[in-house]
């Protein structure tokens, strides 16, 4: 994964976040789902440590869990003798198509992200036409993103070693003190991109109509060999999705 052509593996995001809205059989979108998170595993063994994916574990159970209690249509699969934990079988298709097809598409991200470099991306993309403006802001904003939010656990711990308190007042105090909390961020955010001007400029940034590159991605026959067992695999969902209806 981590040496795929950054480009092969965007397309390959957005072809499987639209399989995901196309198959409408649970049963598939399940397993596909299954396969991503094993291929997270493998890329990440500790992904559970990485922010977010517990919560996006617990998002797809709840959304399964509340399909399941509050949809009662189609016949009756579970009856523990209690009316709203009785099971049916629309109840828990809805709720398996809806929970795999979030989880899919977010398990599809995370590989993307985990196994592709912002650089590679932006150069990448740069090499087929987009001006290398728009790129480097985009590097430029997933690099300064961490920094900001740094910037901004140190403004949160500094406002409560002063004594202010978010976990009381009312909602017009609450939303004071996100006013407080927001105004130093984003001064320091605009310090940062002032010296970050003035750095550019010294430099001659834009001066050039075309750009160099120190490190250049390009596609190999491995995107190539993944490209086809990929078509293989979906082409066959596919199939299996709508063969009835042929």
């Amino acid at each position: 994964m981590h040496r795929l052509y950054p480009l092969t593996k965007f397309a390959w995001l957005l072809l499987t976040t639209i399989f995901a809205f196309i198959v409408n059989r649970a049963e598939l979108l399940a397993i596909t789902a299954l396969f991503s998170l094993v291929m997270l595993l493998l890329v990440k063994p500790d992904i559970s440590k990485v922010r977010g994916f517990r919560l996006v574990l617990a998002t797809g159970l709840t959304l399964f869990a509340l399909y399941i209690l509050f949809d009662k249509q189609g016949k009756t699969l579970l009856d523990p003798g209690i009316g709203l934990l009785r099971v049916t079988s629309s109840g828990f298709n809805l709720g398996l198509l809806i929970s795999s097809r979030f989880l899919l598409i977010i398990f599809s991200s995370y590989l993307f992200i985990l196994t592709t470099k912002p650089n590679d991306i932006a150069y990448a993309l740069m090499k087929i036409g987009l001006p290398y403006r728009y790129g480097f802001m985009l590097v430029t904003a997933l690099r300064l993103a961490p920094i900001l939010e740094e910037e901004g656990q140190t403004i949160y711990k500094a406002q409560l070693l002063r004594g202010v308190r978010y976990d009381q007042g009312s909602v017009f105090k609450i939303l004071n003190l996100i006013k407080q909390f927001l105004t130093p961020l984003l001064i320091s955010a605009l310090r940062r991109t002032d010296k970050l001007v003035f750095s550019m400029e010294g430099r001659g940034f834009g001066r050039q109509t075309g750009r160099t590159f120190h490190r250049s991605p390009k596609a190999t026959q491995l995107d190539l060999f993944i490209s086809l067992i990929l078509i293989v695999y979906f082409a066959s969902l596919l199939f299996l999705n709508y063969w009835r209806a042929l």
